[in-house]
């Protein structure tokens, strides 16, 4: 899945993004509203970056790429995470590096993502998820259009502590009124 914006380019992973790929995947500022672990060696990284290469050889959805078109300059990360066709709905997501974070760049990507799955793909429905406590990736996801459909109490575990996780959902209909 290759989609551009005005400012950015979401591709493939490619080997030769590994450091890049490591200090995202290392950064435990970009993990701690997450149940990700951060990775600590580059050999850990470069295992996921292997696998994560090669599904994308076989699926569209999963984590790109997410690059600065004016300086090539690897931002993070985002993505179609899951797609359900059976029942026309997907899930989307995107984690970018601290110094692109306050930019504008989640929310061009998140809406572009959201344009591309109700058009190219024809879904119906998209979900997202966050953190109540990620106050950014919320306002993120309501900028794009989202709606909070509810939160789910104690719905994952982080650093052995319950956090609570919002839902939010968009539908086909609700794309004329939001991009």
């Amino acid at each position: 899945m290759n989609i551009q914006t005005k400012n950015l380019n979401l591709r493939k992973y490619m080997m030769s993004d590994l450091l890049n790929f490591f200090r995202l995947k290392s950064d435990e500022n970009i993990w701690k509203y997450s149940t990700f672990s951060p990775v600590t060696l580059i050999e850990e990284a470069e295992k996921i970056l292997a696998v994560t290469i090669k599904n994308q050889k076989t699926v569209e959805y999963g984590f790109h790429a997410l690059i600065l078109k004016e300086t090539d300059e690897f931002l993070g990360e985002a993505g179609i995470l899951t797609l359900n066709p059976n029942v026309n709905r997907c899930e989307i997501g995107y984690n970018l590096l601290p110094e692109y974070w306050n930019k504008g760049y989640a929310t061009e990507i998140t809406k572009e993502l959201i344009n591309h799955a109700f058009k190219n793909l024809s879904i119906e429905r998209i979900e997202a998820l966050a953190l109540k406590s990620n106050i950014a990736s919320c306002r993120v996801l309501e900028k794009s259009g989202f709606k909070l459909e509810g939160t789910m109490r104690h719905f994952t575990k982080i650093n052995d502590i319950y956090e609570d996780v919002c839902y939010y959902g968009m539908i086909s209909s609700d794309i004329s009124t939001n991009l």
